[in-house]
């Protein structure tokens, strides 16, 4: 049997291991070192449209691709609105219904469904 060499080969240098001597001193510091991680505190509380798939349905439905569609917003309350999605501003949705601009809770929101209405 005939020894090869490897079709790649690459070389790396020699590894040296250096023994590190830590002062006394130097064990105490390391506690002292602060790695927290802080959140920056708000004055206004956020409010977010809390139920997952519908806010995905949202954020993309508004994207400017599918933003000329029109949709059904099945509300909780068993109402329907048809419109296009302007803007998704945190809990808020803007619609543009056939007559005018709605604001509708994206808490209320039930289900969204596309309208067959052009």
């Amino acid at each position: 049997m005939e020894l090869q060499q490897p079709k790649l080969f690459i070389q790396s240098p020699p590894f040296y291991y250096v023994e590190v001597k830590e002062s006394p001193g130097e064990e105490n510091t390391f506690f002292d070192e602060s790695t927290s991680v802080y959140e920056i505190a708000r004055s206004e509380k956020v409010e977010k449209i809390q139920n997952d798939v519908i806010l995905r349905q949202l954020n993309y439905f508004s994207q400017p691709l599918y933003r000329s569609r029109n949709y059904v917003f099945h509300m909780e309350d068993g109402g329907k609105i048809v419109g296009a999605i302007v803007e998704v501003d945190g809990l808020n949705v803007k619609v543009k219904t056939s007559t005018n601009l709605e604001i509708i809770n994206g808490n209320q929101i039930k289900a969204i469904t596309i309208s067959n209405r052009l």
